[in-house]
């Protein structure tokens, strides 16, 4: 091979691999489109009746409060033994001083029946319990309905468990004293505390998106793109 064909053959080869690796764009070529449902939002179908079956069990748990309190402001009078079962554990829980006996727990009690906080507590519970429950039963079914029951429950509920707690609360302030005063007091807040949690479970499902897309497939939003 001779000097002059030694220098031509690297052209040759160096002028191959610049163009086994040229790329080129297709003016032409059109650009890419993002997919119409991209960002829509997805309705969820598990939120809502899992927030039914919780609501349906919190109902139940009202409604034994609710029996519990029309019961009491049902019954004229206590019996004895009724009353030894209910201070047996707080005065044995005082130094001896601020026992509470029959008759004042029998005072107080009337003062409450009186005063109509068992009466506003239990049948006001019973009907938040009545709309919990329907309200998740249309929420397991994935109605929107449902939802709106069940926060006008939740709502009822924490409106007359606070105010019925309330006035037993002052019916005690008044005819007791001891543990049994700390014991009504936290029995309202905790009254409060449950309730709210209550109304915040129900309204979960109008507050979340997905889960409103579910109850309200009516109000879907969907995504054009600026050809169309």
């Amino acid at each position: 091979m001779s000097e002059s064909d030694s220098e031509i053959m690297p052209k040759k080869q160096d002028e191959g691999v610049e163009l086994g690796f040229s790329m080129r764009m297709d003016e032409r070529q059109s650009e890419a489109e993002l997919p119409p449902d991209l960002f829509a939002v997805r309705p969820d179908t598990k939120g809502p009746r899992t927030v039914g079956v919780l609501l349906i069990l919190g109902a139940l748990v009202l409604l034994g409060q609710a029996y519990g309190d029309v019961g009491l402001h049902n019954a004229a009078d206590l019996s004895n033994e009724e009353v030894g079962l209910i201070l047996e554990v707080p005065n044995s829980q005082g130094d001896g001083s601020s026992e509470v006996t029959t008759e004042e727990y029998q005072t107080f009690h009337d003062a409450a029946r009186d005063s109509g906080g068992y009466a506003l507590r239990g049948y006001g519970l019973v009907l938040a319990s009545l709309l919990l429950i329907s309200g998740g039963v249309l929420l397991i079914f994935l109605n929107g309905l449902g939802a709106k029951l069940a926060v006008g429950g939740a709502a009822l509920g924490l409106v007359s468990g606070t105010a019925g707690s309330l006035m037993v609360k002052g019916a005690a302030d008044a005819h007791l004293e001891g543990v049994l005063l700390l014991t009504y007091e936290i029995t309202t807040y905790l009254c409060g505390v449950c309730m709210i949690m209550c109304l915040g479970i129900a309204a979960l499902p109008m507050i979340n998106a997905r889960a409103r897309l579910a109850l309200y497939p009516e109000n879907k939003v969907t995504l054009r793109t600026e050809s169309e």
